[in-house]
């Protein structure tokens, strides 16, 4: 919630073009939105006081889903960005809005814009698979899902003490190893730029590094960036914020919300290290932190004000979490899959949905491991975006170069 309010509204936006099968019609897509309606309360969610500290969620009764004019004739794209350059009143409104879009008369796409506060990006690609189940067959399997009240009700219960105070220890821990904060010396003059690259040798040296050391592909990925990004700025010991989608208790697969939080990662970069000793390193500390990835945000705050870490690196996030690190990364795995296109070289570009963190990767999956870095500092030029992009490069294929068989 606090990060979301303090940054551009736009870029709580995530607009997203979906696919049709052929001979849908209108009628059939707003009785499916309908239903996905009534089975998550996070779509008939209002905000009243959001810009208190004491924001109020009012859960609406379910109403028929109606979409506003006929199918427009129009690129789908073209109607998704539309869509993402209008801002929520969530207060007023519900937090999705949508069109749809049709070619040479025939029915095609559903263009649909949702805020980052009902939905993240594990929960699109859920009420997407649920949207088109619905569209054949009318029904979902499973039963109910579950609400946002009964996952809070859960974690502030007297049994979830122990897991509140494992996490406690974790991050006081972690604060207490954590690289000191490298604040950007003119916040007000910062500005955004980006760099996007993507190959198949690089996506093959990813799984071939997976595949010997029995890693994942975001652990292999996000252990490059670590590597990289210190090396590049000079850091013996760098500090990441790792987006978690924190759903690895079944119970909540099914709730449609924002349930990603930040987790802190502290890793040690010793450039005689090989890299496979090095990625494998990188994931266990990972997998620790994830353990701990449902936190309260108070605490985490207060933890790191003990220790030195207070305010924000870059004059965004203010009072957030997020405003602690100057490193971010986020694997988003196959989302927005569809629209996903393989760069012919390296990208560089200054517009496009900006959340205001300093260095933040993003990396998505399609016909290859496509890597996204947005850099909001006060420089100008593109070099720390554009070298670690490289230097990510050099590290893995270098790395898959030298792997022949999984360490003993």
């Amino acid at each position: 919630m606090r990060s979301i309010r303090n940054i551009d509204p736009l870029a709580a936006n995530l607009p997203q073009v979906w696919k049709l099968p052929p001979g849908t019609t209108p009628q059939q897509v707003e009785e499916a939105l309908t239903t996905l309606q009534e089975r998550h309360e996070a779509l008939r969610t209002r905000y009243a006081d959001i810009d208190s500290k004491t924001p109020t969620q009012i859960v609406l009764q379910p109403q028929p889903v109606v979409i506003a004019g006929p199918p427009q004739e129009t690129d789908p794209v073209k109607a998704a960005d539309s869509l993402g350059g209008e801002s929520f009143d969530l207060a007023t409104e519900p937090p999705w809005r949508m069109v749809l879009v049709a070619e040479d008369g025939e029915l095609r796409w559903l263009v649909i814009c949702l805020h980052h506060i009902a939905t993240d990006g594990w929960s699109i690609n859920q009420l997407q698979r649920e949207f088109l189940t619905l569209l054949s067959v009318d029904a979902l399997p499973g039963g109910e899902a579950p609400t946002c009240r009964s996952l809070a009700e859960e974690q502030w219960a007297e049994a979830n003490e122990t897991r509140r105070r494992s996490a406690r220890k974790h991050w006081q821990k972690l604060f207490r190893s954590a690289p000191p904060m490298v604040r950007d010396e003119a916040p007000e003059s910062v500005n955004v730029r980006w760099g996007r690259y993507g190959t198949t040798e690089q996506t093959d040296a990813v799984h071939r590094i997976a595949e010997a050391h029995r890693l994942s592909l975001s652990s292999v990925v996000l252990s490059a960036y670590c590597r990289a990004a210190a090396q590049y700025d000079g850091l013996d010991e760098i500090m990441v914020a790792v987006h978690t989608n924190n759903r690895s208790d079944p119970r909540w697969e099914k709730l449609l919300t924002t349930q990603n939080q930040l987790i802190p990662l502290v890793v040690r970069n010793d450039p005689d290290e090989s890299f496979g000793a090095f990625a494998t390193k990188v994931h266990w500390e990972l997998f620790k932190s994830y353990r701990h990835g449902e936190y309260n945000v108070d605490d985490m705050l207060e933890i790191a004000t003990e220790h030195g870490f207070t305010g924000t690196v870059n004059g965004c996030f203010d009072g957030s979490v997020s405003g602690l690190f100057t490193y971010f990364f986020n694997y988003l795995g196959e989302y927005q899959k569809d629209r996903l296109s393989v760069p012919e070289s390296l990208e560089t570009g200054t517009t496009g949905r900006n959340i205001g963190a300093p260095l933040y990767l993003q990396v998505q999956e399609g016909e290859a491991i496509v890597s996204t870095l947005q850099e909001n500092s006060s420089a100008t030029d593109y070099k720390r975006i554009t070298d670690v992009l490289r230097l990510m490069e050099e590290i893995l294929l270098g790395a898959a170069g030298e792997e022949v068989s999984p360490a003993e």
